[in-house]
């Protein structure tokens, strides 16, 4: 038989374990590894066989939840893709639209219990068994379950029930906060993803093409309103590309990002070309050792201090790309090299050390007049 709730030992076990795990949880930004550590933690606090934990989608409909972490019975390594519709699913519908719990002496028999044919067999063993609501201020998200095997020391376990509750009422609150955190990191991809994708891009084309049209206006006057606008229009872009940074950045603020690094080499050589470089990054500059953070941004330096040697710049882009193999710059203008576009035109240092890191680092001409140089050092192995 389990210990007693009376039993102070015992009761301060569930205490000290509730309070470790929701302390952890303040730490978590997944919700899949903040459900992963509950229902670890209720297995071996609670004696239980089989813990899952599902909730519910606020794009779907009220009657549908997901087991998004499963363990015990040999599935610790399963989680998600197991759909619980309101038909198959009853008793999963029944306490997250109750907010009530279910507690039975062998839930394998109570009205409503479809498992997922996946897990069907494995739970076919349990007997006493109960699924929590997982809820916050009355609205349920979520339901917590355990069971237990037929003939265990917990064939009655009515009297874990209120520890149970205690311990699924104050994950809830826990669950909600990580829940909530998870969904403004997604938000702000998503918003950050927008900005760069579509807006920025946009203003570059704007602002490239008024560079134009400045040019090839005749009188002074029009020529300076047009040259007030591409100063603001550029100031624009460079507040919404720090923002775009900060944002991208913002789960790493013990060093200065390597994001705002790049952007403050290409706004340095702003009077340099008479405007600010177009810069576009594709992929994620988090994660890179620092070490390989510092070879970009000295990349970057030196390409652009290349491209100031050419004659005539009316359009400069900084291209960078990071994929699952490679790290890659691409600095391109419309400049006049002159002769200097043979192999050994190559910035020194950009090519030694883009070979010691088994990369390459050429110059080719982009049509009559234009410049191309790529720099890119491999991936594969990299580490801190």
């Amino acid at each position: 038989m389990p210990e007693s709730p009376e039993n102070h030992d015992y009761s301060n076990r569930w205490l000290k374990a509730t309070l470790e795990l929701t302390q952890a949880l303040q730490k978590q930004t997944s919700i899949r590894g903040g459900l992963r550590l509950v229902a670890q933690r209720l297995r071996v606090v609670s004696g239980a066989d089989y813990v899952a934990i599902g909730l519910t989608d606020p794009r779907l409909p009220a009657d549908t939840a997901f087991i998004e972490v499963v363990d015990g019975l040999g599935f610790e390594d399963v989680s998600g893709n197991f759909p619980h519709a309101s038909e198959r699913s009853e008793l999963w519908t029944n306490v997250i639209q109750s907010n009530k719990a279910v507690i039975s002496s062998d839930i394998t028999l109570h009205p409503g219990f479809h498992p997922p044919a996946e897990l069907a067999e494995a739970l076919s063993i349990l007997g006493p068994g109960m699924y929590l609501p997982l809820a916050v201020s009355g609205n349920a998200f979520g339901v917590l379950v355990a069971g237990w095997r037929r003939g265990s020391s917990f064939e009655t376990i009515s009297t874990i029930v209120p520890l149970m509750q205690m311990f699924a009422d104050v994950v809830a609150l826990a669950l909600q906060q990580v829940r909530a955190h998870s969904m403004v990191l997604e938000d702000r991809e998503r918003i950050v993803g927008e900005l760069r994708e579509t807006i920025l891009v946009r203003l570059f084309d704007i602002g490239t093409r008024m560079h134009v049209i400045s040019g090839m206006a005749g009188q002074t006057e029009m020529r300076r309103r047009l040259q007030d606008t591409i100063n603001e229009l550029d100031g624009t872009i460079r507040q919404i590309s720090a923002t775009v940074f900060a944002l991208s950045d913002a789960r790493t603020p013990s060093r200065v990002p390597l994001s705002a690094q790049v952007l403050e080499e290409v706004e340095a050589v702003s009077n340099t070309f008479n405007q600010t470089p177009r810069l576009v990054v594709h992929g994620s500059l988090n994660g890179l050792p620092e070490w390989l953070e510092q070879e970009l941004v000295l990349a970057v330096r030196e390409s652009l201090a290349d491209a100031a040697t050419h004659q005539a710049v009316s359009n400069i882009e900084v291209f960078v790309q990071v994929t699952a193999n490679k790290l890659a710059l691409t600095v391109s203008d419309d400049g006049q090299a002159g002769k200097r576009l043979a192999s050994e035109s190559v910035p020194v240092r950009l090519r030694g050390r883009a070979q010691q890191l088994g990369g390459t680092c050429t110059v080719r001409a982009d049509g009559p007049t234009g410049t191309v140089l790529s720099w890119q050092v491999p991936l594969h192995g990299v580490s801190d």
